[in-house]
């Protein structure tokens, strides 16, 4: 009777050894970057689609083209998301943005086609084709398609310093667009 009173709860003790791994809370990294605005600019940022691959998790490739997502590290949110937030906080910090439809605006959108880090050459990679439509009296007058592929060196063996890579990917990726608006500022 003891035998079989022992072997019914064996399956209940194992599962809870199995399931006394202590949790770990992921940690959350936001990109950090640095003003440059463009006042005299009007602007609005559309849609960013986002076909890295890459959702909130880190993701990492290594060189046989394997994938692999870091469940414990990851972004504060998805990369169109954070790409169209730093679009506004680099260019636009004050939060002024496109009023009315009159005169001259850009409407800025584009396709994220990577936004991870390479382990081969420890890089953060980050690819997106801009669309910048400019619009004058509300009607479209000139598109410019822009395709940037940036990379960063990731400096140590941390999340920290992949996140500082990638935010460094974001800004000069945001400059190249910061250009194409400057031209637009001056009519050229």
């Amino acid at each position: 009777m003891k035998i079989w009173l022992s072997s019914l709860f064996l399956p209940f003790l194992t599962g809870c050894a199995l399931m006394s791994t202590t949790y770990v809370d992921p940690v959350e990294y936001d990109l950090s970057t640095r003003e440059d605005p463009l006042p005299e600019v009007r602007f609005e940022v559309g849609t960013f689609r986002n076909l890295s691959g890459s959702d909130r998790r880190f993701l990492y490739r290594e060189k046989s083209c394997r994938m692999i997502a870091d469940d414990y590290n990851r972004w504060l949110l998805s990369p169109d998301l954070m790409l169209e937030r730093q679009m506004y906080r680099i260019l636009s910090p004050d939060g002024e943005r496109a009023s009315g439809r009159n005169g001259t605006f850009v409407r800025i959108s584009g396709t994220i086609y990577r936004f991870d880090f390479d382990l081969s050459p420890r890089q953060a990679v980050l690819s997106v084709d801009y669309t910048v439509r400019i619009f004058t009296d509300r009607k479209l007058v000139g598109s410019e398609n822009l395709a940037v592929t940036t990379r960063e060196a990731i400096h140590d063996d941390t999340p920290d310093a992949a996140a500082e890579a990638m935010s460094r990917c974001v800004q000069h990726s945001i400059d190249r667009v910061r250009a194409i608006l400057a031209e637009t500022k001056t009519g050229k």
